[in-house]
């Protein structure tokens, strides 16, 4: 008896979990902090293609850079590349829909900061 209790409670919980999908703006515009305290700003789009996952083009100073992310929670990471080098922006979703993040390239010191306002 007790097992068969355990065991309808497990599936009453499995049923309530349901897989959240991802909702996102499909453009931004974008403020930010180069590692060296100068700052950039331009515009971001956004196309979903999965329940975790994304495509970024960001827009700044007349350049495009190209990134795929993916979500965790209230989390979004995604990876791109300037002039040949790898980096990584991990943005923390706020109220309003509003990303604030940090960002890196490989084998640079310091980071950069960014915000992702909707459009």
């Amino acid at each position: 008896m007790i097992r068969l209790f355990f065991a309808l409670a497990l599936l009453l919980v499995s049923a309530s979990v349901k897989a959240d999908t991802l909702t996102l703006a499909r453009h931004y515009g974008v403020v930010g902090t180069n590692p060296n305290g100068s700052k950039y700003s331009g515009t971001a789009d956004v196309q979903v293609i999965s329940d975790t996952t994304f495509y970024i083009d960001w827009k700044i100073a007349g350049d495009v850079y190209k990134g795929f992310g993916m979500r965790q929670g209230g989390v979004l990471a995604a990876t791109y590349t300037i002039n040949g080098v790898p980096g990584l922006v991990i943005y923390s979703v706020e109220t309003g829909g509003v990303m604030k993040g940090s960002w890196a390239l490989r084998g640079q010191d310091g980071n950069g900061t960014e915000q992702l306002i909707p459009q």
